[in-house]
């Protein structure tokens, strides 16, 4: 096997290309009375409550594009008190009819009116996470593949929603230890969440501790050092590439209501298959040339069983969950059946139905990884168990990135595995000087080692080294 190095004119072609800023939007949250100058914080829109008017002329006066957080119960008799303000951000459950109302009303070009996803979890390792088998309750060992609280999941589901809008994550965070409440965040805690919304195309609202905006206020050497690596951060983000690129599935997850099914989703995308949500009406005329693999987890019928059935006619396969029969491929003989799930020849694909509800969706989303099998999985990654991967495509489809998220916030080598042969494999990450990788092609695969990838990192690979 020959291991491929990228010359260095080829790295220097790479490097100056670029793609118009599409930017995402990470809203600090600041709540004391208080505003550091723009130019101290090096950032150009902060969010304030409503409830603190002095914060919110300070920092309209000091320059910034300010974003007034407004409470949902208070919404309908809000006015602002300035008219240079940038946006509204509505704090607490709001239909979107209300959003427009509030646009409507204020009527202020430019004007910005957002709602929030408030479902969101504060993204962490959970450590010595607790099972139940068998009706005993079990805690995992430290060699088992630790349970990772992440938002990849609700973000996917709130896509499929509303594709043209990206959705605003707010979570709190919540501390471990009582010394936690106290100190709040540490650095890592900022950072993950920071690169994990700009890794799966989402915006953040990300409130600042008590104690870190006074230290900023007074100009604390650590707390300093501190935002210039949440800033380097808020800046390698602010490319917002997942809005520019397609995401890559060939997994389909066919669900009307998908929050009802989130940990189905949720540990799909933790063992890293590359899952889009699928609305049970969109499946007739739908193309599926990407897809290699159906999860329906709604009963089908009519157009839609039909169209299900011509995916597998073509080869695909096809898991059925939480349905009854009959179906058309029940006249045949079953290639195999055990006391979880049957299975039927369809054409060159095939038809799995599981027999009985999804009691552990963990253990369901390793068997489909190893149903879809190793060569048909877009992105593999070894010794990486607290690494989520996000893959794209350009539109035209000559690259792919890769973002990566490390959420053990550790340094450590990691071994990837992308479908595609490609000549060029450029990685960088916030705060250091873009690499290009050595990579191997192997059955199809482009494989490559991240040498040392702390929280957030992105991985190009392309046939050409042009703008």
């Amino acid at each position: 096997m020959t291991k491929h190095t990228p010359s260095v004119a080829a790295f220097l072609l790479f490097c100056v290309c670029g793609v118009p800023p599409v930017h995402a939007d990470v809203l600090v949250r600041w709540d004391q009375p208080r505003v550091p100058s723009r130019e101290s914080l090096g950032i150009s829109s902060l969010l304030i409550p409503a409830a603190n008017p002095e914060a919110v002329r300070e920092a309209i006066n000091r320059g910034y594009n300010v974003y007034v957080e407004v409470e949902a119960a208070q919404l309908a008799g809000f006015a602002p008190t300035s008219e240079r303000i940038a946006g509204v951000v509505v704090n607490g459950a709001v239909s979107e009819e209300q959003l427009a109302q509030v646009r409507e009303r204020l009527s202020s070009p430019g004007l910005r009116v957002l709602g929030q996803e408030e479902r969101g979890k504060w993204p962490h390792i959970r450590l010595n996470w607790v099972t139940k088998r068998n009706d005993v309750l079990q805690v995992s060992s430290r060699t088992a593949q630790p349970w990772i609280e992440n938002n990849a999941a609700l973000l996917r589901i709130a896509h499929a929603g509303t594709p043209a809008t990206t959705p605003l994550l707010r979570y709190p965070w919540r501390p471990i230890t009582l010394a936690d409440a106290d100190e709040g965040p540490a650095l890592e805690n900022y950072l993950v969440a920071i690169a994990e919304t700009g890794s799966f195309g989402g915006d953040l609202v990300l409130p600042l501790h008590e104690g870190f905006q006074k230290a900023l206020l007074f100009g604390r050497p650590a707390a300093r050092a501190g935002w210039n690596e949440i800033r380097r951060y808020l800046e390698f983000y602010a490319w917002n590439l997942p809005r520019q690129y397609r995401a890559m599935a060939n997994v389909g997850v066919v669900a009307g209501e998908p929050m009802t099914h989130f940990e189905i989703l949720n540990l799909l995308l933790r063992h890293n298959l590359s899952a889009e949500v699928i609305a049970p009406g969109s499946l007739p005329g739908r193309d599926f040339a990407s897809f290699q693999l159906l999860i329906v987890l709604d009963q089908p019928g009519g157009e839609q069983l039909q169209s299900l059935s011509e995916f597998a006619q073509k080869g695909g396969t096809v898991v059925l969950a939480n349905t009854k029969g009959p179906f058309p491929w029940h006249g045949g003989t079953p290639l195999s059946r055990t006391e979880q799930q049957v299975s039927y020849r369809v054409g060159d694909g095939r038809v799995v139905e599981v027999l009985g509800p999804i009691v552990d969706p963990n253990v369901f989303a390793l068997e489909m990884r190893q149903l879809l099998g190793p060569d048909k999985r877009l992105v593999d990654i070894w010794n990486g168990i607290t690494v989520l991967a996000a893959p794209y495509q350009e539109p035209d489809g000559k690259s792919v990135l890769v973002s990566i998220l490390n959420y053990a916030h550790e340094p450590l080598p990691v071994q990837l595995r992308v479908r595609g042969t490609f000549s060029l494999v450029h990685y960088e990450t916030p705060g250091q000087e873009p690499v290009l990788l050595p990579y191997q092609h192997r059955e199809g695969y482009t494989e490559f080692v991240v040498p040392a990838l702390r929280i957030g990192g992105r991985v190009f690979l392309s046939d050409e080294a042009g703008f």
